[in-house]
């Protein structure tokens, strides 16, 4: 191992329960365990040296440490690439993540797609990664801005699966727009862990949401625990950025609702045990506002983050999304 890789076994094999011994110069670290809050603790433990978005990039050891020795010059887009089918691909997801998330949230769906033929990319976006070492300026950008920078990447993919998470969901809706006007509509839209509510509960959530203490904001949030207080304040800048983007945007449709309803249909897939979208067997319905066909697919578990702790579930919805009808 070159010295750059035997420092960053050192900082993995806490995290993953191993000997820094047993781990390889080729090894992954999402394969051998790792999850997305140990990747932002991983870039903690690491300085500025490496940013989330790279690790989900090069999360192979070799290819982090070549990274880092090498210093490439970075992505400028907001798609980062997850997993690559190959040759024949037949359809792409691409992942909206949650308020004040990451890319690598869709990591955990990536593995449980790997050989369905799908590509799964996923959105990195700027100003989230909370030691401030990601490939922008930092600055937090509008709704608006990421749905059309995100349209403008995704529109040459093949077979486009949107999945927008939680608050990702009101930008998956917006892309999921810009593509339609472009004539590339995606092939689905489907909308994590969130029901669309009414106009006045967003708008007290809102405010409740931007009188709230970061601290407090970070403990209801997946941010890691022993965030330094200079990082702890970017995460929280973050996922209150994200919440109220979400609520302008969808108090906004709710208010003034669009004109031509969405042609690409939206599967809403909800966890059974998620207080957060209690009532979903009929609430569910009322993002029809935005599309013409809804359906629900309810998850028996997993929680209000069942990309993570149901990602093969989560997976069988994007494949039922992305099979060829047959023939009749």
């Amino acid at each position: 191992m070159t010295p750059t890789e035997r420092r960053i076994a050192a900082v993995w094999a806490p995290l993953l329960g191993v000997d820094e011994a047993a781990i390889g110069r080729d090894d992954h670290f999402f394969d051998r365990g790792g999850s997305s809050l140990q990747a932002v603790t991983m870039v903690l433990r690491l300085g500025k040296e490496v940013s989330l978005s790279e690790v989900t990039r090069h999360p192979v050891l070799a290819d982090l440490a070549a990274l880092i020795d090498e210093r490439p010059a970075p992505s400028t887009g907001l798609l980062h690439v997850l997993s690559d089918p190959g040759e024949g691909g037949r359809a792409t997801l691409v992942g909206l993540p949650p308020a004040g998330g990451h890319a690598v949230n869709f990591r955990p769906l990536a593995t449980a797609l790997r050989g369905s033929g799908l590509a799964v990319h996923a959105v990195e976006l700027p100003g989230h990664d909370p030691d401030g070492s990601d490939d922008t300026d930092g600055a937090l950008l509008p709704l608006d801005e990421v749905a059309d920078r995100v349209a403008a990447e995704t529109a040459d993919l093949p077979g486009v699966v949107l999945w927008g998470h939680s608050a990702g969901a009101a930008t998956a809706l917006a892309v999921a727009r810009r593509l339609e006007e472009r004539g590339t509509p995606a092939r689905r839209v489907v909308i994590g862990a969130q029901l669309l509510g009414d106009a006045d509960a967003r708008r007290r959530d809102a405010a409740e949401l931007a009188a709230r203490s970061d601290a407090d904001l970070l403990a209801s949030s997946a941010a890691p625990p022993d965030l330094a207080p200079d990082r702890a304040a970017r995460a929280a800048a973050a996922f209150r950025h994200d919440c109220l983007a979400a609520h302008g945007y969808l108090v906004g449709a709710l208010e003034d609702p669009p004109a031509d309803r969405l042609a690409t249909p939206v599967t809403v897939v909800l966890a059974a045990d998620d207080p957060s979208t209690a009532g979903r067997e009929a609430r569910h319905r009322d993002w029809g506002l935005f599309a013409r066909q809804v359906d629900l697919h309810v998850l028996d578990d997993g929680g209000h983050h069942f990309l993570r702790t149901r990602p093969a579930a989560a997976a069988r919805v994007v494949r039922a999304a992305t099979d060829p009808v047959p023939s009749p």
